[in-house]
């Protein structure tokens, strides 16, 4: 440091060197460097969120990272840019990769028409199973095969797989299996209804 160094240079550097122990100097060094690292982050930023966002992280990282700080070695003006700057580009880096991970996700082709019908065969499936599970053995034990394996997830040509069967036999044991389900279910409401 030089004589020609103005009083608050040294001003600064006290309270930079103070605030992670004293409340009041950090109060006083965050009074003094709000403005200067809000215009340091607005020229660095594309909206005020973002600039918001770098200015609270500069001064969060400045209370640990004030422990490192020595007068003799730098300014206390550079010492806290450097950290905006560094909160700054890592932002852009985060934000970067978000865009990344959305552009990879839009870009993902939609669902096809076998994926559409092995969710939804999925789907009713697993209510008919979860809803219906003491229905379940009074279906011939090929077709509740057949929509268990639909119900984990399976399709059903990979169910026919599973259990050595055409495609074509999967599709009338799962449509078999449904149609039971749904007389069962009818029939157990309807009796419900009557009892009432």
């Amino acid at each position: 440091m030089t004589t020609a160094e103005p009083a608050s240079y040294h001003d600064d550097a006290a309270l930079l060197v103070a605030l992670p122990r004293d409340l009041a100097a950090f109060e006083a060094f965050y009074r003094r460097y709000v403005r200067r690292v809000t215009a340091f982050a607005a020229s660095r930023c594309s909206c005020a969120a973002d600039v918001a966002d770098v200015v609270a992280q500069t001064f969060v990282r400045l209370l640990s990272a004030a422990e490192r700080y020595d007068p003799d070695r730098a300014a206390p003006a550079p010492f806290v840019l450097g950290i905006a700057a560094n909160v700054a580009r890592d932002l852009h880096r985060r934000q970067a990769r978000d865009r990344t991970l959305a552009a990879r996700l839009v870009g993902r082709e939609l669902l096809d028409a076998d994926e559409c019908d092995r969710i939804n065969a999925a789907i009713d499936a697993a209510r008919a199973a979860a809803a219906l599970d003491g229905e379940l053995a009074a279906i011939p034990t090929g077709e509740r095969q057949v929509l268990r394996l639909v119900a984990d997830g399976h399709t059903p040509g990979q169910a026919a797989r599973r259990l050595g069967i055409s495609p074509t036999a999967a599709r009338t044991r799962l449509s078999r299996a449904r149609r039971r389900i749904r007389i069962r279910t009818a029939d157990t409401h309807g009796d419900r209804g009557a009892a009432r």
